[in-house]
């Protein structure tokens, strides 16, 4: 019994990471077609960067979806979202998009989260590294963050409030409350009951964590849940049944008849 279930268990989810893995080259393959025919493929970080900025702010009226939202815009599908004027408003689905696209065309983004006072995202911006330095875009508004000369900003320097001040005012429609005081890439308090905790304990055994790598990467590519899940179960699958097939015949029949093991004590105890 062990070793059929341990069989469907490693057939289900070698299907589920074919899936996943087919679902990533052709979200990937549509993205390199679609940034290939807006983002110049010789241009440098910053070139690639407005050219993106300026398809957000000009973004032509493509697919839209049904009158009920609720169920697009749980949709974090970044194909689904480039096809979609109404997506493109909102700031997370805009931020998706943005960083889908901008992976395929060679740039290094990661999203950046604005918190409240609470802890919970107000707003959804980028990151983009130019150089040394990590510059933040609002891909909803299609604008780099930029100081009264025209110099690109990154979160440390928005987080003064005369430079915040000073950004926006450049940008109509930007709230004043999105500022930079609070600001994360990955939301574990999001996670029930361990996030918070888990968030505690990382800044106290390792405060650079946030910046170490790009945490944001994973929850805005669904296309790699699928591989994310699949994979482990797949392994702990074959794993099982490595184990099961180790067990001897003999001892297997004798659990299951036990009846069998006494009658055989009793005759040797006679004999």
């Amino acid at each position: 019994m062990v070793s059929n279930a341990s069989s469907a268990l490693v057939v289900t989810t070698f299907a589920l990471l074919v899936c996943g893995l087919a679902w990533n080259y052709t979200t990937h393959r549509y993205l390199t077609g679609f940034a290939d025919a807006i983002v110049p493929l010789e241009g440098s970080p910053q070139e690639k960067t407005e050219a993106l900025l300026k398809w957000f702010r000009h973004v032509p009226e493509r697919i839209n979806g049904p009158a009920a939202e609720s169920a697009i815009l749980r949709d974090r599908d970044p194909v689904k979202i480039v096809q979609n004027a109404r997506l493109l408003k909102i700031c997370g689905s805009a931020t998706n998009a943005f960083i889908n696209v901008g992976d395929v065309a060679g740039l290094r983004t990661r999203r950046l989260l604005l918190l409240g006072p609470s802890g919970g995202a107000m707003h959804v911006v980028a990151e983009v590294q130019w150089g040394e330095q990590w510059v933040v875009v609002d891909p909803q508004q299609g604008r780099v963050f930029r100081d009264h000369i025209g110099r690109p900003l990154t979160k440390e320097e928005l987080r003064d409030r005369e430079v915040f001040r000073d950004a926006i005012s450049g940008m109509p429609g930007y709230s004043p409350t999105y500022t930079f005081e609070r600001t994360a890439h990955l939301h574990l308090e999001r996670l029930p009951l361990l996030g918070a905790l888990l968030h505690r304990a990382l800044d106290r055994a390792w405060p650079e964590w946030e910046e170490a790598a790009d945490w944001g990467y994973f929850p805005e590519n669904p296309s790699l849940w699928l591989v994310l899940v699949s994979l482990p179960l797949l392994l702990l699958g074959i794993l099982i049944r490595l184990i099961a097939e180790k067990h001897p015949a003999t001892k297997h029949s004798m659990t299951q008849n036990p009846t069998l093991a006494t009658q055989n004590s009793s005759v040797t105890a006679w004999d």
